[in-house]
């Protein structure tokens, strides 16, 4: 079993949330001693609360308070939301680890490999992994690719996957190979190879998660099958996402999503090659991608 037994989490969102949740259940039988959660605001989650977790309030440009809050720590994740101010937390979250000898930092990746990637968040992301390594911060890597919450399920708002309407717009060929994995797959992944692995299996891994390959085209074809709907289909060439990004970058609705569905369609959110995926984890069993669609959306006929 793993030495660790103590962690901080920072962010409580789609991906940070579940992450606790599946550390505190591992409290139960003592796999798991202690889960902080770290937080800007006083404002706590009360149910996480109720079920064991250690809410602390830290600035992160005080560095003497951020190391006060990780002592007794041995393991940090990080799943803060996208944005250059989230992300940039990590400098001195690390800075903060380090002093206070945390043995595992987790920065906050899970998505699509960020090895020398530059521009927008990917280039935050592996600009953190570097620094990881410059400060001598021991460091395990988890890419999921594409969460099918986010893309596929919870925001037919979004107007890619409109379930409910039976109307799909396709960004991009629809052709591309994508790993795809739910949030709470992804979770029971961390927690679970955090609490089993040795700390020189942990340490500076890259982790690849996978809940299934596919194409959107095959996604919609087996949807298709399965429910005996006739969807209306439309596509936006990789052209047309191109132009799009171009002319609004700062638009979420016309720019940023597509922008999104663009690397996707370059085949950048693969995780890795069949035998590394999930190779930790061989009893996995991973929410497959029409299954976690027809959970919220719809039946098989």
């Amino acid at each position: 079993m793993s030495g660790y037994k103590n962690f901080a989490i920072a962010g409580t969102g789609e991906i940070g949330t579940p992450i606790i949740e599946q550390l505190l259940a591992r409290r139960i039988d003592g796999t798991v001693s202690t889960v902080v959660v770290l937080t800007r605001q006083s404002k706590v989650n009360e149910d996480l609360k109720a079920k064991g977790a250690i809410f602390r309030t830290v600035d992160y440009s005080k560095l003497d308070t951020l190391t006060a809050a990780l002592q007794g720590i041995d393991v940090v994740i990080v799943a803060v939301t996208v944005t250059p101010e989230a992300l940039n937390v990590q400098f001195p979250l690390a800075d903060a680890a380090r002093q206070a000898g945390v043995k595992l930092f987790i920065p906050s990746e899970f998505g699509n490999r960020t090895e020398g990637k530059t521009g927008g968040m990917w280039s935050i992301k592996d600009a953190v992994k570097k620094y990881l390594v410059k400060i001598g911060l021991p460091y395990a890597q988890f890419f999921n690719g594409a969460f099918i919450d986010w893309f596929l399920v919870n925001h037919p708002e979004h107007g890619a996957f409109d379930w409910p309407h039976n109307k799909i717009v396709i960004k991009g060929t629809g052709n591309t190979p994508i790993s795809w994995t739910t949030q709470t797959d992804v979770a029971r992944y961390v927690a679970h190879v955090l609490t089993s692995l040795t700390p020189n299996q942990l340490k500076d891994t890259t982790f690849a998660i996978e809940g299934e390959r596919k194409t959107l085209n095959e996604i919609v074809g087996e949807y298709q099958a399965r429910t005996g709907k006739q969807l209306d289909i439309t596509y936006e060439s990789p052209e047309f996402l191109e132009e799009a990004v171009k002319n609004h970058p700062n638009d979420w609705d016309n720019g940023r999503i597509r922008m999104l569905y663009l690397v996707l369609d370059k085949g950048e959110a693969i995780t890795g090659t069949p035998e590394e995926v999930n190779k930790y984890w061989p009893d996995f069993n991973p929410t497959k991608v029409v299954d976690a669609i027809l959970a919220k959306w719809g039946s098989d006929q």
